[in-house]
């Protein structure tokens, strides 16, 4: 198995069952699907990797030096049941995901784009959140982190607009669950004192 791809050099598949012969071929069988967006070096993703090998994991980043230190920790622990893809994230989730496919997306700590006019670059908007309840599989889950209380509220406010979730935490939101595996991003926060707010989204049962 190869644990590296470029959304650049590699064709997407064309249907749902060419998706399931690709991710056939990266992990070798058919266990639950979990997507990181925007992974970093894989400091997190590699943890979860490692503590729970009946689950695959993709994570995709689209910055040359954090996916080479990502596939070093990879290759280095001979992990098989993890890769990462090198590319927009948008793009792989539009093209290389069909309906029903992953059981998780993780995203941790986006960019909050903070200025006003600055907002339309937001990842968690209500078209990526919509795309993304297409690619869960029923009962599957969308885990959010972030810092900064302005995009806390933006993010739950968004995932209301798209009916086929539901927020598991009455308030909206928690905090980082200490079970979970660290970030260096979480780390450096903490070591400022910031606050790191978790959320959690289902996807309905149809």
């Amino acid at each position: 198995m190869d644990s590296l791809y470029l959304l650049t050099d590699t064709i997407p598949p064309e249907n749902r069952a060419q998706m399931q012969v690709f991710f056939h071929t990266i992990f070798g069988n058919d266990n639950p699907l979990v997507v990181e967006i925007g992974s970093g070096n894989g400091h997190f993703l590699v943890e979860c990797a490692m503590n729970n090998p009946l689950k695959n994991y993709i994570g995709t980043e689209i910055l040359h030096g954090r996916t080479r230190k990502f596939h070093a920790k990879i290759k280095t622990r001979s992990l098989r049941n993890i890769a990462v893809l090198r590319g927009d994230a948008r793009q792989f989730v539009w093209e290389y995901l069909y309906e029903s496919c992953v059981h998780e997306f993780i995203i941790l700590f986006p960019d909050p784009w903070p200025k006003k006019r600055h907002h339309k670059h937001r990842l968690l908007a209500e078209p990526f959140i919509r795309m993304m309840g297409t690619r869960l599989v029923d009962i599957g889950t969308v885990s959010v982190s972030t810092d900064h209380e302005g995009y806390r509220d933006w993010i739950i406010d968004e995932f209301r607009k798209v009916s086929c979730f539901t927020n598991t935490h009455t308030q909206g939101y928690t905090l980082y669950p200490p079970d979970y595996p660290k970030t260096l991003f979480e780390q450096r926060l903490r070591a400022r004192g910031k606050n790191i707010y978790f959320m959690e989204f289902k996807k309905e049962g149809t």
